[in-house]
């Protein structure tokens, strides 16, 4: 038996709700203020609350932030009104664990509650396990687990290969579905013409070929969670149907009549800047904001400072366990080839990479068992960076001349370099002290200012990707 804290201010349906709970054995306390909460939980800590969104004098995001220090572990419940899902996940960025909206079905607010008693807190463990210490890892990652609980869509953005799927299945996993299916659906390699039939299904005959009744993959994830990705490559026709299905939370099969209720949660992800395809009239705005009640960015492996290293030794040992071929480890060596590479494929380039290094080693990965990609581009680097720091600088000094670039008799050029003037090569000449220039820049900046890699591009007018090459060669990085 539980002992569950109602807080709402108004009295009639505090009583409905304590007649619930009741009814299923667990002991209830009503009171209808937030001030009455806090000193309700000192008296005696509840093992769940209900908390109304809409309180008189202290509102209820105030009194859960004043509530999490007094019971750190309790689940709080918020209620809202219908259809207030930005309130509610402004409140679960505050500690909240989930939402129910008024006026709620009695029979789903008993579910839920129910539910979150018997999953606690432990229950959060049963996610796949996902490699990372990073801050810009953990960040994702504490937001994914956050919001796992409350039945609200969420939307994963990230460059190919970040583990868009991973995260799905792990917020699957921590979510009151977790005992439903997980029905991952890649929108790219859906056909335009049978991508209805292929999500909503169909009944026998509804078109040619039609020769039995199929199930869509929104009924085959009901009670469980349908993942959708790629979702930037929807096509347009088919974007306005989607919008139906999940404001409506019903569904038509295909050449049928019948209307197919959901209890279904969407997770979303796409690569995509749907930002863009909006503006561009790709992507239905409507529908990105039913998509992303909230919406989750997973960095790329090139973000995750120190995180590459622990990856690549965990799928070292995953291979190796799989292959049964011996393979003890990876190098430190290797794993120096590995940081001096850009990783376009990011987490799934790296696993690939990591598994065709396991076959071809036979006691420890080597760097001459990474693809040859890997060890050029780490090469080229090293030799970059050892090439700007073995010598002085190359500098040029042009003294008199007139503005038009034409100089008198007395113009002189004096120049220093670190190789013999027979051997000055103009081209290579004004390479070098261009890279120089870039450096000593760089340096500065990263020095003076502190700011996001997003920042400094932008400062400098250059692409992201250029600029972490750029920070790269020059054996450059954040202070």
């Amino acid at each position: 038996m539980a002992h569950i804290l109602i807080v709402d201010d108004e009295r009639e349906l505090c009583a409905l709700v304590a007649t619930l709970v009741s009814e299923r054995g667990h002991s209830t306390q009503c009171v209808t203020s937030g001030e009455a909460a806090l000193h309700s939980t000192k008296e005696r800590r509840p093992d769940l609350v209900l908390l109304d969104l809409c309180l008189g004098g202290m509102d209820g995001l105030e009194t859960l932030r004043r509530l999490k220090p007094i019971a750190p572990g309790t689940p709080i419940v918020m209620m809202t009104a219908f259809g207030n899902v930005p309130a509610a996940v402004n409140a679960m960025k505050t500690g909240a664990i989930d939402f129910v909206s008024k006026p709620f079905n009695n029979q789903a607010l008993l579910s839920t509650i129910e539910t979150l008693l018997a999953m606690g807190r432990e229950a959060r463990g049963h996610a796949p396990t996902l490699i990372g210490e990073s801050p810009s890892f953990r960040k994702a990652m504490d937001q994914a687990l956050k919001f796992a609980v409350p039945d609200i869509n969420i939307l994963l953005l990230g460059e190919t290969g970040t583990g868009k799927e991973l995260f799905a299945r792990a917020i699957h996993a921590a979510s009151k579905r977790r005992k439903g299916p997980f029905v991952p659906v890649d929108c790219s390699m859906l056909a335009e013409n049978l991508i209805e039939s292929e999500l909503f299904g169909h009944e026998k005959g509804a078109y040619t070929g039609a020769s039995s009744t199929r199930i869509g993959r929104f009924e085959l994830a009901q009670g469980g969670t349908l993942f959708l990705d790629e979702i930037g490559n929807l096509p347009a026709g088919f974007q306005a149907k989607l919008l139906r299905v999940l404001q409506e939370r019903c569904v038509e099969r295909v050449g049928g009549q019948d209307t197919i209720r959901l209890d279904v949660r969407v997770v979303s992800a796409t690569n995509a800047n749907l930002k863009e395809d909006i503006a561009a009239g790709r992507f239905r705005q409507d529908l990105y904001y039913r998509l992303q009640e909230m919406t989750i960015c997973l960095p790329s492996l090139r973000e995750r400072s120190g995180d590459l290293g622990r990856i690549a030794r965990h799928f070292v040992a995953l291979y190796a366990e799989r292959f049964g071929n011996g393979v003890t480890g990876i190098s430190d060596e290797a794993i120096e080839v590995l940081e001096g590479y850009d990783w376009p494929g990011n987490v799934r380039e790296l696993e690939n990479a990591m598994k065709s290094a396991v076959i071809q080693a036979t006691d420890v990965v080597l760097p001459d068992h990474l693809p040859p990609e890997i060890r050029d581009q780490a090469s080229q680097a090293s030799q970059a960076s050892q090439a700007s720091t073995s010598h002085a600088p190359a500098r040029a000094v042009l003294d008199g001349g007139t503005p038009d670039g034409h100089g008198g008799e007395d113009d002189r050029i004096k120049v220093e370099l670190g190789f013999q003037l027979s051997e000055i090569n103009l081209k290579a000449y004004a390479a070098e002290a261009g890279e120089q220039a870039e450096r000593s820049l760089l340096t500065a900046l990263l020095c003076r200012e502190r700011m996001s890699g997003a920042q400094l591009a932008k400062l400098l007018s250059v692409d992201p990707k250029t600029l972490r090459t750029k920070l790269k060669k020059y054996g450059l990085g954040w202070r």
